[in-house]
């Protein structure tokens, strides 16, 4: 587990340097300039101490079940590990076809959504260098389009989850129902970072992702209070 979060983390360091510099100001900010530090070797010194700070807490989450209590983490989860599930469920190869060709779908459809996203990102960059204060509603237009994205980002996996339970059998769906959060997360281990990047970003969207970096807890976790959920995602009160 520990190297699984060695690789989650050096992957978010990666990704979070021009937001992690744009938010205190640095010039690292400019695409050109936050090249020239990576390839320079200077990126450790200005984005290692929110990963590592975050560490601790990935490793508590996932020890303590936390992405099993939220059904959409789970569903997000299983969609990313149930293709690699042949033996533990006797997968025919058609059946793993079905299931990885689902999974590609949902990774292109991911990519190409992060894509407008950046897009529009861009877009409202471009207003407020064109003028001072741009209109309202065309920055509307472009931060509904981005939430929209993000919802069908966040969405997506439950989805794809759905329709790949349908590729299974009763008899392969009650075992996928009876296996235990810690079998689970042994598959999410094996994923590689290509895949374990896009999963966190589809289970707790940019700012979620940010909030951990940073040193707290996505807004969802902290409103779930004293609330879990169990391996069929029905709600229940944690014994105090």
């Amino acid at each position: 587990m520990y190297t699984l979060i060695k690789r989650l983390v050096l992957g978010l360091t990666v990704l979070s340097m021009p937001a992690l510099a744009q938010q205190h100001g640095h010039p690292m900010m400019r695409p050109d300039t936050a090249r020239g530090m990576m390839q320079g070797g200077m990126m450790g010194q200005m984005g290692m101490m929110p990963m590592m700070q975050m560490m601790p807490r990935m490793m508590g989450m996932m020890q303590q079940g936390m992405m099993m209590q939220n059904p959409l983490h789970r569903a997000t989860m299983m969609a990313f590990v149930l293709p690699a599930m042949a033996d533990t469920l006797g997968l025919s190869e058609q059946q793993q076809r079905q299931l990885g060709e689902l999974k590609q779908r949902m990774l292109q459809a991911h990519r190409a959504r992060q894509q407008e996203v950046r897009q529009h990102q861009q877009a409202l960059q471009a207003l407020f260098q064109n003028e001072q204060q741009p209109d309202p509603a065309a920055l509307r237009e472009h931060l509904q389009a981005i939430a929209r994205l993000e919802v069908d980002d966040r969405l997506a996996p439950y989805e794809t989850f759905r329709q790949m339970l349908q590729v299974l059998n009763d008899a392969q769906r009650e075992r996928l129902r009876g296996m235990q959060p810690h079998q689970l997360m042994a598959y999410m281990m094996r994923l590689p970072m290509m895949e374990i990047m896009p999963m966190m970003h589809m289970m707790h969207g940019r700012e979620g992702m940010m909030q951990m970096m940073q040193g707290g807890m996505p807004m969802h976790r902290q409103m779930e209070g004293q609330h879990g959920h169990d391996q069929d995602g029905h709600h229940h009160h944690r014994p105090r």
